[in-house]
C-alpha cells in the first residue's frame, strides 16, 4: 500500500519512490504514507451555528411540510435549518429524504454532513446507509470519514464490524482508516486485532502499515522501534520505511537522526533512507544534501540520492540537475538521472541544453543523453 489512501478519491496520492504522510494510494507496493479524510462540519445554515437539538421536533410533521413545497431549491432551503434535529431523531428518514431530492453539489454536501453527524453516535448505522445508497467517490469519501470517526470513538467495534463485511474495496478502505486512528490511541489492541482478524491475508500488510503509521503520529519513537522489529520478522522493509516517513512528516531532523543512530546497514535502512530523501527534497533540499552525506557510501546513499534528486527535480529541476551531476551526489541511479533530466528538459529546454553541454564525458552524461525531447516522449 503505498499508503501514501488510497487514495484518496477524497483521500487518498502516491509519489514515485515514496510518499509523504499516510496518504491515498493504499494497496500500492512500497512504503506508504495516509492522508486524513477531509473534516466535515455539523449541519447548519451559514448563520445558525451549532445548536442544541429541539426536543419537540417531529420528523413526520416536518417531512409533510417539506413535501408540500414544490420548488426543489426552496425545499432544500427549508430543510437545512432543522436537518440536525431530523438526523438526531430519525437519521435514516432524513438521509432517505435527502437522497430522493434532485442531485446537486449542495445535496451531496448535506448528505456527507448528515452521515458525519450520525457517525459520531452510531457508526454502524451510518456505514450501513452509505454502503447501501452511495457509490463511487461519494461512497469512498463517506466510508473514510465514517471509519475514522467511528475508529476514533471505538476502534475495536468499528474494526470488527467492517471486518465482517464482504471483501470489497470499500471494506478495505474502511479497515485501513480505522486502523490508522485506532492505533493512534490503542496501538497494542489494533495490532493484536490485525494478527487475529479473519481479513484477507493480502490485506494484512496494508492494515499493519496503517496501524503503525497512526501510532507514529502519537508516539513516533515507540512506533518505529516496533515497526523495525515487525519488518524484520516479516521481511517487509517498506513497512518500516513507511512508519519512519510518517514520523518524518512531523519531525524530519529527529526521525532521520533516529535512523542513523538505531538502524544498521541493510534493507530497512536503505528503504527508509529513500523515503526520507523524498521528504527532504520537499521540505529542505539544503538539509537533505547534508544528511545524505552521513549515509553509508554505496547502494544506501546512492538509492537515497536518487529518490532525493528525482523528487527535488519536480520543484527545482535546474538545482536538482546541478547537484545530481556533482561528485557529492555519488552514483545516482539511471532511472533517477532520467527523471531529473526529463523534468529539466520540460521546464527549460534551453537551460537543459546549456547544462548538458557543460557535463564532462562519462557515465552521467551518457545517461542524460538518452533523454528525448518532450515531443518525442
Amino acid at each position: 500500500m503505498k499508503i501514501i489512501p488510497l487514495a484518496i478519491g477524497g483521500i487518498v496520492i502516491g509519489l514515485g519512490s515514496g510518499a509523504i504522510g499516510y496518504r491515498i494510494g493504499k494497496s500500492q507496493p512500497g512504503a506508504t504514507v495516509v492522508t486524513q479524510a477531509p473534516a466535515t462540519g455539523r449541519i447548519s445554515t451559514p448563520t445558525s451555528g451549532v445548536r442544541a437539538i429541539r426536543p419537540d421536533f417531529q420528523p413526520a410533521e416536518f417531512r409533510a411540510e417539506l413535501d408540500a413545497e414544490k420548488s426543489p431549491l426552496a425545499r432544500m432551503k427549508l430543510a437545512l435549518p432543522r436537518m440536525e434535529d431530523w438526523v438526531a431523531k430519525d437519521p435514516r428518514g432524513a438521509l432517505d429524504w435527502l437522497k430522493a431530492q434532485p442531485r446537486s453539489d449542495r445535496r451531496d454536501e448535506v448528505i456527507a454532513m448528515a452521515l458525519d453527524q450520525l457517525s459520531h453516535v452510531d457508526g454502524k448505522q451510518a456505514a450501513d446507509w452509505a454502503l447501501a445508497n452511495l457509490s463511487g467517490v461519494e461512497l469512498n469519501n463517506a466510508i473514510v470519514a465514517i471509519a475514522e470517526t467511528w475508529g476514533e470513538r471505538n476502534g475495536g467495534e468499528a474494526a470488527a464490524w467492517f471486518a465482517a463485511r464482504p471483501a470489497t474495496v470499500e471494506r478495505a478502505t474502511a479497515l485501513e482508516n480505522v486502523m490508522f486512528v485506532w492505533a493512534g490511541n490503542e496501538p497494542a489492541a489494533a495490532l493484536d486485532f490485525i494478527g487475529k482478524s479473519p481479513t484477507d491475508a493480502d490485506l494484512t500488510p496494508t492494515l499493519r502499515r496503517a496501524a503503525l503509521a497512526g501510532w507514529a503520529k502519537s508516539d513516533p519513537a515507540a512506533a518505529v522501534d516496533a515497526s523495525l522489529k515487525i519488518s524484520r520478522a516479516n521481511g517487509d522493509a517498506g513497512q518500516f520505511a513507511n512508519t519512519l516517513a510518517n514520523w518524518a512528516t512531523m519531525d524530519l531532523p529527529a526521525s532521520s537522526q533516529w535512523l542513523l543512530d538505531h538502524v544498521p546497514a541493510g534493507q530497512e535502512r536503505t528503504a527508509a533512507a529513500e523515503e526520507l530523501g523524498v521528504i527532504y527534497a520537499s521540505q529542505s533540499p539544503a538539509d537533505g544534501i547534508s544528511w545524505l552525506a552521513k549515509l553509508n557510501a554505496g547502494p544506501e546513499r546512492n538509492s537515497a540520492a536518487g529518490a532525493f534528486a528525482a523528487s527535488w527535480s519536480r520543484a527545482d529541476p535546474a538545482g536538482a540537475a546541478k547537484w545530481a551531476a556533482s561528485p557529492a551526489a555519488g552514483e545516482v541511479p539511471t532511472e533517477a538521472v532520467a527523471t531529473v533530466a526529463q523534468n529539466f528538459l520540460r521546464r527549460d529546454p534551453a537551460g537543459f541544453a546549456a547544462w548538458q553541454a557543460t557535463l564532462p564525458e562519462g557515465p552521467f552524461k551518457t545517461k542524460v543523453g538518452t533523454v528525448g525531447t518532450p515531443a518525442e516522449e
